[in-house]
């Protein structure tokens, strides 16, 4: 059964770990299509819809990051099963991040958070930007896509497309440029942190202080491309991530006579 959240069928029969894929800026669910079926008989990727977009284009896209955690809870929880867990690509990784705090506090953390290409959310204020993003014009927006999101220059040539991906995309950047983190207790959940080897929007060291957000175990994988080499190499990353879901990052132990 879809729902507006998770507009794919679940998989018949259900597999054992759901995986939520969360869609970085401008993107939407079919980012993920590809991937359903891909990790094997063990994993069910379940893609996220959020509003605004493709199939739920006639609803108005959030204004905060804090909005679509809140919302995306109780969805979440009902199609999760006994294990799950929460990816998050670009802006997603934010959105994965304030989820799994929700999800812990509710008393259903995921056995694992995956966060790719997007610094740990206490550097966000540092992130540098052109201009606030009410202030871009149809063509900043594009070369976003084009330089940011890797969107094929026969995609960005499609001007009805544009029409309803800009709008999009518009507020979803102006949602990462309001993100304003808090101070939280570190995640009791695994962390994994992916980025692309030559991503300047989240380099290894801006990758790496995700550590900090977790007390369960924290690894880094760092794969060849951008900061869309998630859609660049994608049996590679698909390899990685069934490596990573397979095996999550274990906390490290305490020293002997460590206070």
């Amino acid at each position: 059964m879809t729902t507006p959240w998770f507009p794919y069928p679940p998989a018949a029969p259900p597999r054992p770990l759901r995986l939520f894929c969360l869609p970085p800026a401008g993107g939407g669910a079919s980012g993920y299509r590809t991937w359903i079926g891909a990790f094997g008989p063990d994993v069910e990727v379940v893609p996220v819809q959020l509003p605004g977009r493709e199939n739920r284009l006639h609803e108005r896209p959030a204004g905060s990051a804090a909005e679509l955690a809140d919302r995306l809870v109780a969805p979440v929880l009902g199609r999760a099963g006994d294990r799950f867990a929460v990816f998050g690509h670009s802006m997603g990784a934010i959105l994965a991040h304030d989820l799994t705090h929700r999800l812990c506090a509710a008393g259903r953390p995921p056995e694992h958070l995956i966060v790719s290409a997007h610094r740990a959310p206490q550097l966000a204020a540092r992130r540098r930007w052109d201009r606030p993003a009410a202030e871009m014009s149809g063509d900043d927006l594009r070369g976003y896509l084009a330089d940011r999101a890797g969107t094929p220059r026969e995609v960005l040539d499609l001007p009805e497309l544009m029409d309803l991906v800009l709008p999009v995309l518009r507020a979803d950047l102006a949602l990462c440029q309001s993100y304003q983190d808090t101070a939280r207790t570190p995640l009791p959940v695994p962390l994994s942190a992916f980025g692309g080897a030559d991503d300047p929007e989240a380099g290894a060291g801006e990758l790496a202080a995700w550590s900090d957000r977790t007390s369960a175990g924290f690894r880094m994988r760092l794969l060849a491309g951008g900061h869309g080499y998630l859609f660049e190499d994608v049996p590679a990353v698909h390899a990685a991530l069934r490596a990573a879901l397979a095996d999550p990052p274990k906390p490290r132990p305490v020293a002997a006579g460590s206070s």
